[in-house]
């Protein structure tokens, strides 16, 4: 029998993610130093030249991760609760059904926004480069599903209700995907210190003090959110919201390594439907009322699918 989840559900959520903000500034100092002593070793570019904000990224995901047992038993969770009731042999399918629903707005997008100027393709598109964007897309889709929808939808719905863990669900996704780390090149590998993971976190809540990055960014991943936690609820399941969230990392990521924005979204002539966008946690190129409108479309189809699926019984 299922556990009810403590009243002070958020308070708890919210302590998770400030411990794993915290913890991971003093994990990234010893981690980037690792990360540069074994460039060296294996003379490998790309550790090389790899900044320290991408070690505090890393070091704030591993932190997550590892303090999902505490809080699952803080929460009084089962891990069946996290990951739904879908059988195997519909889930594929919904996987599938939200990959290419997500492709498919996206390449209409792309269309028209090319039509309208907002796009060019690069000189020498790299066609071929499939494999980085798909294993970039379920690798992030695996992960921030199993935690947002997963763990932190199912103890907020517990404890707040269906309408309550679907809000606050997706207010936490905005916030955390919203914070913003300073520029790679903000912080030079040799000033690199023990407090230096403290620095990068006194910098991650500046973007909220710009209004111009507020409504286009935030409201994109508000609306983000909020469909893969409606798609979570209405499937009883991480797998269509797995499919959604895999096909919009890989298929923008794709479509940007394939074309480069023009001067015309750079000085903002599209705006507010399409303009370029400075959020790192967000993959797409270009936010605005048209991604936004799109990611609508997309989670509006997979429901109705979802609504048949349950009808038919299948």
């Amino acid at each position: 029998m299922t556990k009810p989840a403590p009243k002070n559900a958020l308070p708890i959520l919210i302590g998770y993610i400030l411990a794993v903000l915290l913890l991971g500034a003093l994990l990234a100092p010893p981690l980037f130093w690792a990360g540069k002593a074994l460039a060296q070793a294996i003379n490998s570019d790309f550790l090389k030249q790899t900044a320290f904000v991408s070690y505090y990224d890393r070091a704030a995901l591993l932190v997550a991760l590892l303090g999902l047992p505490m809080l699952f038993k803080a929460m009084q969770l089962q891990l069946r609760e996290v990951i739904g009731t879908v059988p195997l042999v519909i889930g594929w399918k919904q996987l599938l059904l939200g990959f290419f629903l997500a492709l498919t707005l996206i390449i209409l997008m792309g269309i028209a926004a090319f039509d309208c100027g907002v796009f060019k393709m690069a000189k020498r598109p790299p066609w071929e480069a499939v494999f980085m964007p798909l294993l970039s897309g379920f690798s992030v889709a695996f992960i921030e599903e199993f935690l947002f929808r997963g763990a932190i939808f199912s103890v907020l719905t517990r404890s707040l209700g269906t309408r309550g863990g679907i809000f606050w669900t997706t207010v936490l996704f905005a916030i955390v995907h919203f914070l913003k780390p300073p520029a790679h090149e903000a912080l030079a590998d040799v000033e690199v210190t023990w407090t230096s993971g403290f620095w990068v976190v006194t910098q991650l809540f500046r973007g909220f003090a710009s209004m111009d990055s507020i409504v286009p960014e935030f409201l994109l991943l508000t609306g983000v959110g909020g469909v893969l936690a409606l798609t979570r609820e209405a499937t009883n399941g991480l797998w269509a919201s797995i499919g959604l969230h895999a096909g919009w990392v890989a298929g923008m990521k794709y479509f940007s390594a394939l074309t480069i924005t023009t001067k015309a979204l750079r000085a903002g002539e599209f705006a507010p439907w399409m303009v370029e966008n400075h959020c790192k946690a967000i993959v797409s190129s270009t936010v605005g009322l048209v991604p936004l409108v799109a990611v609508l479309i997309t989670g509006a189809l997979m429901l109705g699918a979802t609504k048949i699926w349950r009808n038919r019984e299948i």
